[in-house]
């Protein structure tokens, strides 16, 4: 299929380029779904017709003072014409939906505070912004972007929409409502909807869809595409099992037989993904943890400035226990994502799944460092009473100034390498 109509909405535009009836807008095309399609049977158009018609007779007959007239230019063209046998009209044609819309119809923003219509650069970006994704969103609910019927109304050609950065000025729960009207839009047979964003909210909602996601990281002169396909899906999730199933001899380790499907695999990835984890796919690195403790300590290692992140950034994700760092291994390698790992070697309780990480490693993962028993140990202070307590008992320890700064450089030095930051 060739696009029939590509439908671009930049991230910086004027409102006037969406909403002009003079040529291709959302809006327009929002009128005109209606209005042709109840102008054939329409009575107040049937009347607009004939009433053309019999204005078309009584108009070319109208002469001025001097007793020109239509009729009378006609005539006198037409005897010049004669002998070709031929003759000259002037016809009054009636109003068509195109020329209607373009010409007759008309918007303003009526402001109910002030009681008076405004122009709409009196307004805000959120503002205008919200307008276009209402024209989007009313676009899925009227079916104005191709949907196939049958008969002459059936188009096999794509209609492309292109979103550039749609979050622009919207609040969390209008791009929630944005991201179900695109959804929406793209089911529709002969649809595509692309969008480019920085959000991370956007990507989240596509964890079902792990595919349709690409990343692209700029690195010098050359632009790196991340993308998984199906395919490569189906065999990160096989492999993801073959893992978990060698941990199978080693009676600490408790798996649910759940955990054995290829359907789980998918779930996890959906459910974890969320839009915080989702931020990975936006910094140049991510480091790798097992929970919220490390997450909540090494936030505090950055924010103070121990470790300065590359451009691009860096964000720590936790994996959910060191029984998940392989599926985020598989994942980020295949979307090329660079990542560094850092986990509790537990004494050595837990080999296979210690070696499941080692074996993981890829081209894109920077380096795996371990703490010898956990990250309180480490540290040099006392496990908290309950696993709950752990991120707040670690930060406490730390405003209390009971961790030797040796061992806070140890794990700042355990970062670097993990990382790869000079």
């Amino acid at each position: 299929m060739s696009p029939k109509n590509t439908i671009y909405i930049p991230a910086v535009s004027r409102l006037d380029d969406h909403t002009k009836l003079s040529g291709p807008s959302a809006l327009r095309d929002l009128i005109n779904s209606v209005l042709k399609k109840i102008m054939d049977t329409s009575p107040a158009y049937v009347d607009l017709k004939n009433a053309f018609d019999e204005f078309n007779g009584r108009l070319k007959n109208e002469s001025t003072e001097s007793g020109h007239s239509l009729q009378s230019i006609e005539d006198e063209i037409s005897n010049e014409l004669r002998d070709w046998g031929t003759s000259f009209e002037f016809l009054i044609n009636p109003i068509s939906p195109d020329d209607m819309v373009k010409t007759l119809i008309s918007h303003q923003i009526q402001d109910k505070v002030l009681g008076q219509a405004l122009d709409s650069k009196c307004y805000g970006q959120g503002f205008q912004r919200h307008l276009v994704f209402t024209l989007i969103k009313l676009s899925a609910k009227y079916n104005v972007i191709n949907k196939p019927t049958g008969g002459k109304d059936f188009s096999p050609q794509l209609t492309w929409l292109l979103f550039e950065e749609p979050e622009a000025f919207l609040h969390p729960s209008q791009i929630d409502l944005l991201d179900i009207n695109l959804r929406t839009i793209a089911n529709v047979d002969g649809n595509q909807v692309l969008i480019t964003t920085h959000n991370p909210e956007f990507v989240s909602k596509n964890m079902e869809d792990i595919p349709s996601l690409i990343r692209l990281c700029r690195d010098g002169v050359k632009t790196t595409v991340g993308q998984i396909t199906s395919e490569k899906l189906r065999s990160i999730f096989f492999q993801n099992q073959k893992d978990v199933e060698s941990w199978l001899k080693n009676p600490k380790i408790q798996i649910c037989s759940e955990d054995l499907t290829e359907d789980m695999e998918s779930i996890k990835y959906a459910l974890w993904l969320d839009s915080r984890r989702s931020r990975a796919f936006f910094a140049l690195k991510v480091l790798l943890v097992e929970g919220p403790t490390e997450t909540a300590l090494l936030d505090y290692v950055f924010s103070s400035e121990k470790v300065t992140p590359p451009a691009g950034g860096i964000f720590v994700l936790d994996c959910f226990g060191k029984y998940n760092i392989h599926r985020f291994m598989n994942l980020f390698g295949e979307m090329k994502i660079l990542h560094g790992v850092l986990f509790d070697n537990d004494n050595g309780r837990h080999p296979e799944i210690d070696s499941t990480i080692e074996s993981t490693r890829n081209k894109f993962t920077l380096g795996i460092e371990r703490f010898p028993e956990d990250i309180e140990c480490f540290l040099g202070i006392t496990p908290a009473g309950r696993p709950d307590r752990k991120p707040q008992h670690v930060i406490w320890n730390i405003h209390q100034n009971r961790i030797n700064k040796d061992r806070l450089q140890g794990l700042v030095d355990k970062v670097k390498k993990a990382l790869r930051i000079e």
